[in-house]
């Protein structure tokens, strides 16, 4: 009882203080003892007093009632502080509807319960739906205003005339519940109080005293408590009440109670001294007045007395300032009694038992007041929820039916109405659910022909296509009822949203309910296919899709016409916008709708295709060229046909025809795009082959990084390539084959050209090569003084010279692993760009039933159109393959040339052997392994080994005049060569074995044949030739030689140290002698060569690991155990 305490202190606490304001005169009033003080507003009066201006009561009453929608708030510039009518800690969260008119009282007679016995009037329990409340129009939640939905719901009964206010109206409503009581034969327990000695004066003093403590704490009726409680009458009032009724029953036997025979019971029962003070009376009193007037009025016509007599004497209990005598007011009492009982003693008209004249004259008042006391099983401390006692109280609201002429179809399409109101101020989903539960019973119900004549009476005035109409009450609640919900529906897109997808689904299912028994007049529609068996239903449903898309497409056009688009174009913004709103309606609302009409989601996907279409038809007329902002608008067209198809073929199937195609017009954005894309790729293939020269122009050949070995122009070509291809998959436009063949057409130029720059770099590698020397037989020089022949060597040309001392063997190691990288990353762009394709043309699906055969396409599959870059991939192997042939080349034969070429066994063997070119070679192997990736290592020092047997066979075979080998040199030569080919092979970190013992088999046969006696050479050379020619011309090597063909044989004789030899040449060949040419290339100091000089400055300003370091070091350990075997000194 505590907050029920604490509201009664602040009511007194009011009321003093307003009468202390009235008391000191500062108040310019004509008279203020009618007043009540309850019902007038106290800032009003302070502002009167303020201003000095005349208080008026009426404007007084006025701001009283509107500040009751509104909680008290403290009058502070920002408004954001407001006073709670309960404790914040026991209320839960704070309400989402208007706070009570009056303030909250608590009982121990009841407590809140979510869960009541609901299950009992509903079944299962649900959920609570949050209702939030939303800025954003696009995601309005369902009660955006509660407070002014719930005032706009009206039943249209007769308005009230007397001007009775809501609490009089609930303290009314429970004066007949406890008259109801008196009646059902429960007096005993009713004033137990009584019966304990309590004295109501008493109690009534200590209320102004504000310890207003329970009269009816030993009540055997908590349940009448509870309702006492949510009507919010004090325990004064309520025990003031009982004692007017205390002896009701007994003049009530055999006679039906009505509301006039209460009402005057109670006048005549209670007086000014039952009160704490006399304004507290006068109010009680002039509502008593009103009562009857408001009832007996209405039903004179009946009875033969005048309306100006009944009112003479009806204003005689109205009238507080002047006094009445006792005797009088008893006469008048009594002849109102006469009255009434005259009314109520007439017969019913529909014969139905207790049938009063007022259930049908006064039944707007009765209506009223039953509402009231079904509002007493909402919990006034929770929104919403309905108290746990709900079941007893609508059982003991069923006692009052009798003198409120309430019957069982009117109690149930009350109580759906009182629920929906409350549903409508909370939001609360379980009460809509009882709401339609209660309907059930209404349109189920069958009236008798008694009951149904009555229920026919009762007329309300509603509103209906702009006029007004007459429906009987139950009809009104229906019709109420499903208005508010069609006017819901016709935008569900701004009221609902995924939180309380729930609520519009009851709602469409009540509408559609409701609905049958009142088609809903709307224009002309046309049925996108056929209709569901429930035909009103069906268009019911179809006016909603058509309003709320129809309202949705208005709320983007505002916000377009609100926003500043200078960054996007206003189509773009509309397309998106509009897509949004067929996404919701697809995911959200279409599998609710399509229950009651299984076209809902094609009409919706038709009206916004049409809506936007009168829009993109303007533009398409003028484009011409794919801008910016086209492409924009173009995609954004596009994405929204392609989803609005999406929706017709998820309800008809695809393979199924459509049928409204009738009804649209597709934008034809594939045919309007394809000349303009084919335009575009073309654009960007000049861009793309201009960028790609650029970059290869400015190339130095320098690896980005260790990790990175690449050179940075074909990074930046790729970086080109992929910016364009992304562009191209992100016009998201639809595309057929000829468009992606033009993207790869436009990147395979680009790449052949970079290829044929790497190409044209390149010099043929046989100029690297040495001219071979004149063949000559050995011969020992006789006299030293001799003039001798210079050897012929051919020179290049400038340019040559310098294209050749351009490709650096670090140069080509890059451009091979460019090259490589190429290959690697043009595999990973084809996957990259099949991956985009097949995802493209997933979403570019067929629009609305235009066949794909009439859409321009190009022969071939993608798998054929992307062999176009099978020629890329051919190009760069074959680049690839003559770089790696030209590095061996240039290693040995143009930057080792002096220590290889020049130098070995240059004059005789046991003085110039591998030892000067091994270490050389070491470290050149070891900084291409550096330079190189790892997949191209094995390639690339195989060419060099390739190079190096064929510069050994070279020094063997075409060494000059000053090389000659005696049989003894073999062995040293055989040794030179197993280190040459411990080199490479590495111990097996090197190439395979198989594979250097192959290529080095030509240079082991050779050196067999040195080891051969000359005269053995000499029949192989004649058996090899039957026929010798006479004349034999200095030619240059076979392509590939063999070990027993005449020209080896040959070359084996002119470099061995033999008489027999020289002699066999003389005579057969008449070759010069070697002593007549002088070799001076052998003399030429080895200097530092181009790969040395570049070798040596790159050591400085790269960090290589110690792989390659590494990667010869047991090759150099087994050099140096072979040098005390043939008496060489140990390398350093």
């Amino acid at each position: 009882m505590e907050s029920s305490l604490l509201l009664h202190r602040y009511r007194s606490d009011r009321r003093k203080l307003l009468e202390f304001l009235v008391s000191t005169n500062l108040l310019r009033a004509p008279a203020l003892a009618s007043v009540d003080l309850d019902t007038i507003s106290a800032d009003y009066v302070l502002e009167c007093i303020q201003s000095g201006r005349d208080f008026d009561p009426s404007e007084a009453s006025k701001r009283y009632r509107e500040g009751l929608d509104y909680p008290i708030m403290i009058n502070l510039s920002s408004g954001r502080f407001y006073f709670l009518l309960s404790r914040p800690e026991l209320s839960g969260s704070p309400p989402v509807r208007i706070v009570p008119q009056v303030g909250m009282i608590t009982s121990t007679g009841h407590r809140p319960s979510s869960a009541m016995k609901l299950d009992n009037l509903i079944g299962k329990g649900t959920g609570k739906c949050p209702i939030e409340n939303a800025a954003d129009t696009s995601a309005l939640n369902l009660p955006s205003q509660p407070a002014k939905d719930a005032k706009a719901l009206s039943l249209g009964l007769p308005s009230i005339t007397t001007g009775l206010s809501d609490d009089d109206i609930q303290q009314t409503a429970y004066e007949v519940l406890l008259a109801s009581f008196v009646l059902s034969w429960r007096k005993a327990d009713l004033f137990q109080d009584e019966k304990n000695g309590k004295d109501f004066r008493a109690s009534s003093e200590q209320a102004t005293n504000d310890e207003l403590i329970s009269l009816s704490e030993d009540c055997n009726y908590p349940l009448l408590e509870v309702v006492r409680v949510q009507l919010e009458i004090s325990e004064a009032i309520s025990a003031l009440t009982k004692k007017g009724l205390r002896s009701f029953t007994l003049k009530m036997m055999h006679k039906q109670a009505d509301v006039p025979r209460i009402t005057l019971q109670l006048l005549s029962v209670i007086c000014s001294s039952d009160f704490p003070n006399e304004r507290s009376y006068v109010r009680w009193q002039k509502r008593q007045a009103n009562i009857l007037e408001e009832l007996l009025l209405r039903s004179i016509s009946s009875i033969s007395v005048t309306p100006a007599k009944l009112s003479n004497l009806i204003s005689n209990l109205r009238n507080t300032e002047e006094w009445i005598p006792a005797d009088r007011l008893a006469e008048t009492l009594k002849a109102l009694r006469n009255y009434a009982s005259e009314l109520s003693s007439m017969p019913g008209k529909f014969g139905i038992p207790h049938e009063t004249l007022y259930w049908r004259e006064s039944y707007h008042f009765n209506i009223k007041l039953y509402e009231r006391l079904l509002s007493t099983v909402f919990d006034v401390l929770e929104d919403g929820q309905l108290l746990q006692e709900a079941e007893e109280i609508l059982a003991v609201l069923r006692l009052t039916w009798p003198i409120l002429g309430i019957t069982e179809k009117i109690h149930d399409a009350l109580f759906a109405w009182v629920l929906f109101v409350q549903f409508v101020q909370t939001g609360e989903l379980k009460l809509l659910k009882l709401t339609v539960v209660e309907l059930h019973k209404v349109l189920a119900f069958e009236d008798g022909d008694m009951m149904g004549q009555y229920a026919s009476s009762l007329s309300c005035s509603v509103v209906a296509s702009g006029g007004r109409r007459v429906l009987n009450l139950v009809d009104s609640v229906i019709f109420n009822i499903n208005m508010w919900c069609c006017n819901q529906l016709e935008d569900y897109h701004l009221h609902f949203n995924q939180d309380n997808c729930s609520t519009f689904q009851d709602l469409l299912a009540l509408a559609c309910h409701t609905g049958s028994s009142f088609p809903y007049e709307c224009t002309e529609i046309k049925h996108i296919g056929p209709m569901a068996e429930n035909i009103a239903a069906s268009e019911l449903v179809h006016m909603f899709v058509e309003k709320s898309i129809g309202a949705a497409y208005r709320r983007v056009l505002n916000f377009l016409d609100a926003e500043n688009l200078e960054n996007d174009h206003s189509l773009v913004m509309l397309a998106n916008k509009l897509k949004a709103v067929a996404e919701k309606e697809h995911s959200l609302f279409s599998p609710v709708l399509c229950q009651q009409y299984p076209e809902a989601g094609i009409v919706a996907a038709v009206l916004l295709h049409q809506l936007y279409g009168k829009h993109l038809k303007p533009f398409l007329e003028v484009v011409s060229h794919l801008s910016e902002s086209t492409i924009k608008v173009l995609a954004a067209s596009n994405s929204l046909e392609c989803y609005l198809t999406y929706i017709l073929h998820s309800a008809y199937g695809e393979k199924k025809r459509s049928p409204t195609v009738n009804y649209i017009h597709p934008y034809q954005i594939r045919s309007f795009c394809s000349p303009l894309i084919v335009h575009w790729v073309q654009t960007q293939q000049n861009n793309i082959l201009e960028w790609t020269q650029r970059a290869v122009n400015i190339e130095d050949w320098e690896p980005l990084s260790y990790r990175q070995r690449q050179a940075g122009s074909i990074i930046e070509v790729f970086r080109i390539i992929e910016e364009i291809v992304d562009q191209f998959f992100n016009l998201n436009l639809p595309m057929d084959m000829i468009h992606l063949r033009s993207l790869l057409i436009g990147i395979s130029q680009s790449l052949e050209a970079y290829l044929l720059h790497i190409v044209n770099q390149q010099v043929d590698k046989s100029l690297l090569y040495p001219n071979p020397p004149a063949l000559t037989r050995y011969e020992e020089s006789v006299n030293p003084f001799t003039k001798k022949k210079p050897v012929e060597h051919l020179m290049l040309e400038d340019k040559t010279m310098n294209q050749i001392n351009d490709l650096t063997l670090p140069k080509l190691c890059v451009k091979l692993n460019t090259l490589h990288y190429l290959r690697e990353q043009l595999d990973t762009l084809e996957d990259a760009i099949k991956r985009s394709w097949v995802l493209l043309q997933t979403d570019d699906g067929q629009v609305f039933d235009v066949a794909k055969d009439y859409l321009p396409t190009s022969s071939g599959t993608v798998e054929e159109v992307f062999t176009i870059f099978d020629d890329i991939r051919r190009h760069a192997v074959c680049a690839s393959d003559m770089i790696v042939d030209f590095i061996g080349v240039r290693a040995i034969f143009w930057d080792l040339r002096n220590s290889l070429i020049f130098s070995l066994y240059q004059g005789s063997v046991e003085n110039a052997r591998f030892e000067i070119f091994i270490p050389i070679l070491d470290e050149v192997l070891d900084n291409v392994c550096d330079l190189i990736v790892d997949l191209l290592r094995d390639q690339v020092v195989s060419s060099i080994f390739e190079a190096t047997m064929d510069g050994y066979i070279r020094v063997m075979l075409d060494g000059g005049p000053a090389r000659v080998f005696s049989e003894s040199d073999a062995t040293m030569m055989q040794q030179d060569l197993n280190v040459l080919k411990d080199l490479f092979v590495a111990n097996g970190q090197g190439l395979p074995q198989d594979a250097v013992e192959k290529e080095a088999r030509l240079g082991e046969e050779i050196l067999d044949l040195y080891a051969m006696k000359a005269e053995t050479i000499i029949d192989m050379l004649i058996s090899a030739s039957q026929q010798i020619p006479n004349h034999l011309e200095t030619k240059k090597p076979p392509v590939r030689r063999s070990a027993t063909d005449v020209d080896t044989l040959l070359r084996v004789l002119c470099h061995k140290k033999d008489k027999c030899a020289s002699k066999f040449l003389k005579i057969q060949y008449q070759l010069p002698k070697s002593s007549d040419y002088e070799d001076t290339t052998g003399k030429v100091p080895p200097s530092k060569t181009p790969l040395l000089s570049d070798v040596l400055r790159r050591k400085s300003s790269f960090y290589w690991t110690k792989k390659g370091q590494r990667s010869f070091k047991i090759v150099k350990k087994k050099f140096q155990e072979a040098t005390p075997e043939i008496g060489l000194p140990p390398l350093g």
